[in-house]
């Protein structure tokens, strides 16, 4: 509980910055932080207490394993490259809100990125579904389907529906991206996790810094 109350006050702040940017009032921001630490604390508290006792393997692993970082910073990059070449550029035309347009939105987007993508899509619900199964594979194929079904509402609630060719681009990269996350969430736990989520990000960065 501790922990899990920890980590949801840093939630908590790293998510403040996007929510100042993104809310058209400000009075909103506060409510929402409180509404923000409530949530991550119950999806902290599912990583916590069953990640260990069910799967075996610790959130934040203090470990340090060369061989993990390495592919995991080799494969981010690689990531990156493909998100930037081939599916930015349609994003941005869907979506052009979600593109940071200058450094203070980066920092805002990246850090909540980093915050809650990782908890929500990985850590919360990998270790629900094994303290509901306790199969490692099959709570693998649940948590990524739960990933593909968080992105179908996310698509359908556009101001218009994208191409269906760039949806089943979209579908097929959360579906790689969410078994390539918990594999090496797995094996370097959270702090590999969210080295990769900061490496795809970076990719922004470079467009702001070539624009100006």
């Amino acid at each position: 509980m501790n922990r899990a109350a920890v980590a949801a006050i840093l939630t908590a702040l790293a998510c403040y910055p996007r929510l100042m940017l993104w809310l058209e009032r400000p009075y909103a921001v506060l409510p929402m932080c409180i509404m923000m630490f409530v949530c991550t604390f119950v999806l902290w508290a599912f990583a916590f207490a069953w990640q260990k006792p069910y799967a075996g393997r610790e959130v934040i692993s203090i470990g340090f394993d060369p061989r993990i970082w390495m592919a995991a910073t080799v494969l981010a990059l690689v990531w990156g490259a493909a998100l930037h070449f081939l599916i930015d550029p349609q994003m941005r035309l869907v979506t052009p809100k979600e593109f940071p347009d200058s450094w203070t939105s980066w920092i805002a987007m990246a850090l909540f990125s980093l915050a809650l993508d990782p908890l929500f899509f990985t850590f919360a619900p990998f270790a629900f579904f094994m303290r509901l199964f306790r199969q490692p594979r099959l709570c693998m194929a649940l948590t990524v389907l739960f990933g593909v079904f968080v992105l179908f509402l996310k698509l359908r609630s556009g101001a218009k529906l994208p191409p269906m060719s760039l949806a089943l681009e979209l579908t097929a990269l959360r579906v790689a991206g969410g078994f390539v996350g918990l594999f090496f969430y797995l094996r370097g736990g959270a702090l590999v996790v969210w080295w990769m989520v900061l490496i795809q990000q970076s990719r922004h960065a470079f467009d702001l810094a070539a624009s100006h």
